[in-house]
């Protein structure tokens, strides 16, 4: 009886907790998937699109402030999700816990828009996000044109 008692239970913690993974692995959201991890510490490399189409290194981001800056104001973008979108050639790129970031500063908005490589999804920033993202990616000043 005891056996039967302990497969019985051994079934059951099983299909619950293939229950459980199956219902939160289908829903995870660019937030969860990408941000919810603590930095590598790996240095922030960002790169900016140059008139020949080449991308050269603008700026290093080590330091713990700038880059929980950043990711908090990534994580709190317009995030749109399952979607494919081309925000045409990046202005800038960077790697953050292995994942490349494609971003365009998109000028008729007063906003940057995010692409993460590898996944489907497409994200904007508020205007005053945008302006602390882009001085922290390029050490400049946003300037509006």
């Amino acid at each position: 009886m005891k056996k039967y008692l302990f497969v019985i239970t051994f079934f059951s913690i099983f299909l619950f907790g293939c229950q459980q993974g199956a219902l939160t692995n289908g829903n995870d959201s660019t937030k969860d998937r990408v941000y919810s991890s603590l930095w590598d510490e790996n240095s922030i490399n960002v790169k900016q699109k140059k008139d020949n189409g080449n991308y050269a290194t603008i700026n290093e981001i080590q330091a713990n402030d700038q880059v929980e800056t950043l990711i908090e104001a990534l994580k709190n973008a317009d995030w749109q999700e399952n979607v494919e979108v081309d925000i045409g050639p990046p202005d800038f790129r960077f790697t953050w816990n292995s994942y490349n970031h494609s971003v365009r500063r998109n000028r008729d908005y007063n906003r940057i828009e995010l692409k993460i490589e590898g996944q489907s999804n497409y994200g904007t920033l508020s205007k005053n996000s945008s302006e602390i993202v882009y001085e922290i990616l390029t050490d400049k000043k946003w300037e509006a044109e």
